[in-house]
């Protein structure tokens, strides 16, 4: 019974292991009346070594995406570089994160 529960937790962390894209998903802030919801996916690409981010305004009330979507593809060089991917996309994304009004 032990080395079959030892044999599932190796095969779950192997497949993790070698996943080809690595995300995480975020809020960066919503609109004072909770219409409008800006969403930050970021991550790493293994196939590509690099870093990505993509900034997404959704409005809850319609369920639909508003305003421009941006994406940002950097090096994965050092993990700031993760980091400052971040702050690019934010900067590219500010001018519609004001436009709805998202504090964050």
């Amino acid at each position: 019974m032990i080395c079959k529960i030892i044999f599932v937790l190796l095969l779950g962390m192997s497949t993790h292991a070698f996943a080809k894209q690595h995300n995480k998903i975020d809020t960066l802030g919503m609109s004072k009346a909770g219409q409008f919801v800006a969403l930050e996916e970021y991550g790493y690409k293994a196939n590509t070594h690099s870093y990505f981010v993509t900034i997404k305004i959704i409005n809850v009330w319609t369920k639909e995406y508003v305003g421009s979507t941006v994406e940002v593809e950097e090096p994965a060089l050092r993990p700031i570089s993760l980091n400052q991917a971040r702050e690019k996309a934010k900067k590219l994304a500010s001018d519609d994160l004001k436009r709805f009004k998202i504090l964050g």
